[in-house]
């Protein structure tokens, strides 16, 4: 399993939904699981790794430790209040940037038991990484939500963080249509 980074064109596709009873989906959001433990994250999607489905696991590393695995997660409400988010992504190493989000959010998912459950009132890290997750699942990334000058400014420095070969060795290749 490896982490595909900006600009891999399977960063920009939308997952499919998992089918109930998928268990191979389960066997890949354990090993999605390991992996953003080995790479230090706090989530990490599944077209991260190459794998165009609805699977995302979450472990902010608080006390109690807690890992969310999230299968075909919806956000159903959004609180109309958004608040900033500093954040960073395993597909864009090295970068931190601030957006604003949804201070508070309601998401319905599936469990790894295919167990439909519901996070009423996430707030905080915890709202903002599940908003960062799905983003991935739909095909989005978190420079998405900055302006167009913002975000030509972050991926410019990408590309020098590259071109300096002080990023990660991971899957990156050129996306064919050019989007940012």
């Amino acid at each position: 399993m490896e982490l595909l980074q900006y600009p891999n064109p399977t960063l920009f596709r939308k997952c499919a939904d998992v089918a109930v009873g998928d268990l191979a989906s389960i066997e890949l959001a354990h090993e999605m699981a390991a992996k953003l433990y080995e790479w230090n994250g706090i989530g990490l999607a599944a077209p991260q790794v190459g794998i165009l489905k609805k699977i995302a696991v979450i472990d902010l590393r608080e006390e109690p430790r807690v890992l969310y695995v999230l299968i075909n997660p919806r956000i159903t409400w959004r609180s109309v209040e958004v608040e900033e988010s500093n954040e960073g992504c395993l597909s864009l190493p090295l970068l931190r940037e601030t957006i604003f989000r949804h201070k508070t959010i309601t998401l319905e998912y599936l469990d790894e038991n295919f167990s439909p459950k519901v996070i009423q009132r996430a707030e905080g890290l915890l709202s903002f990484c599940i908003q960062h997750e799905i983003d991935h699942l739909n095909g989005h990334l978190f420079i998405d939500h900055m302006s167009k000058l913002a975000r030509a400014r972050v991926v410019q420095k990408f590309k020098k963080l590259r071109e300096e070969s002080v990023l990660p060795n991971t899957k990156a290749v050129s996306h064919e249509n050019g989007a940012q």
